[in-house]
């Protein structure tokens, strides 16, 4: 063991990395949106860490530090793609979507069904993936601030910091968000009654 190294570190090797490369990418590509882009994030993630491996203490699992590393890296990419990337000129057709949602005085075209319970349904695997999919539907944006906020757990503030928007945007694309996915698990067979 190298001076410094702790005896977690030491056991870090390419091999123990491996193992949560297929983990890590489905993050990437859930975040992403974009196949190369997840696997170079996910490659540049496990170098990384390999590199920088004397500083895993070993106070919580190897899974939970590189899934750390793999959120810190996605965030950087989000934020140089949010300013990078020109607004769209017509807007997202998911924005005509959610507006389909309500009549001229604001109100539900239709009222929103009872989807049962929450807890249960996040256990069967068919929601779980029916999830991923309205997610990646999403326009990008939307669904990147979307699993930031509640796949990743970031607050208001870190979002508002990281993406350089205002609070009242982050929940408004939030609010949208939850809308769109609405509308998407409920044409999907999710929440009737």
């Amino acid at each position: 063991m190298a001076t410094g190294d702790s005896p977690a570190s030491s056991a870090i090797d390419f091999e123990a990395l491996a193992t949560h490369r297929a983990y890590l990418l489905k993050i990437a590509r859930l975040e992403l949106r974009d196949e190369h882009l997840a696997e170079d994030a996910v490659s540049d993630v496990l170098t990384q860490a390999y590199e920088k491996r004397a500083s895993f203490a070993g106070r919580s699992s190897l899974r939970t530090w590189l899934t750390s590393i793999l959120k810190n890296h996605i965030i950087d990419l989000v934020r140089r793609q949010w300013r990078e990337e020109p607004l769209p000129e017509t807007g997202d057709n998911g924005e005509h979507e959610f507006d389909r949602l309500f009549d001229a005085s604001g109100h539900y075209m239709n009222a929103p069904s009872n989807a049962g319970n929450p807890a249960e349904l996040a256990q069967q695997d068919a929601f779980l993936v029916a999830v991923q999919r309205c997610i990646e539907r999403l326009p990008k944006r939307i669904g990147q601030l979307f699993v930031l906020r509640e796949v990743f757990g970031s607050d208001t503030d870190e979002l508002c910091k990281d993406l350089q928007i205002t609070p009242s945007n982050v929940w408004v694309q939030l609010y949208r968000a939850r809308m769109m996915l609405r509308t998407c698990l409920e044409g999907t067979g999710f929440g009737r009654a």
